[in-house]
């Protein structure tokens, strides 16, 4: 009630309330304008390059002043997707005559350009409709996937070999016919042993065929004692 009461503090009070409304109002604004430059800067670089892809598609501009003018309006973009998807276009553009190019690609330099072209127009339409970015041609993939080789085989330096593969050792496993082998022995001496029990039994009927004939020379000789 006394901050109320009091008319010095309420000045105060409205007037940091005001200060602070200003300032963010002036921020958001300072905000919304940057932004709406920055998208006018976008587009009309968009229209720039698109005016010079084409040009450069239908040969009629010079190739070095192209290059360096659009590599220098994409990096001033500010979609990231389309800043890099542009470069690598660019950066084709400026590789595609290479005779490495040509030969590891199977890409021939006027088809390149004019595909290179084309996609790159694509993406800048895409762009300034605010769509979704083409796929990229299987020939820009190409050149894309043999670029550094070909680069590399360009400036004099051998490509690298990829190492072989190492095989881990593998671990000799029994065969069928040396298990056979070990075991025939083991059958060997079962059959040895079934053998040895008849044996046995022949030897008990030997000794048992000579007790009965020792019993019988006995009563032979107690008979010629009473016939004496």
């Amino acid at each position: 009630m006394d901050i109320l009461e009091n008319p010095v503090l309420l000045v105060l009070l409205g007037a940091g309330i005001s200060l602070v409304t200003s300032v963010v109002v002036t921020a958001l604004h300072a905000r919304q304008i940057r932004r709406a430059e920055l998208r006018t800067g976008t587009r009309t670089s968009a229209r720039n390059l698109t005016s010079a892809f084409i040009a450069e598609r239908d040969g009629d501009g010079d190739k070095t002043e192209f290059l360096r003018e659009a590599e220098l309006t994409v990096m001033s973009m500010t979609d990231r997707k389309t800043r890099e998807r542009l470069g690598e276009v660019v950066r084709l553009l400026r590789e595609h005559e290479l005779p490495e190019v040509e030969q590891l690609s199977g890409v021939g330099s006027a088809t390149a350009k004019r595909v290179l072209c084309d996609h790159a127009l694509d993406v800048l339409g895409a762009h300034l409709r605010s769509d979704r970015l083409p796929e990229v041609p299987d020939t820009m993939r190409k050149m894309l996937s043999v670029e550094e080789e070909a680069l590399s085989i360009h400036s004099g330096e051998t490509p690298k070999v990829a190492a072989p593969i190492e095989k881990s050792a593998v671990t000799p496993r029994p065969r069928h016919t040396g298990g056979g082998a070990k075991t025939t022995p083991a059958r060997k001496t079962t059959k040895t042993t079934k053998t040895a029990k008849p044996a046995g039994k022949s030897g008990a009927r030997t000794s048992t065929s000579t007790a009965d004939t020792a019993a019988t020379g006995e009563k032979e000789k107690e008979s010629a004692f009473w016939d004496d």
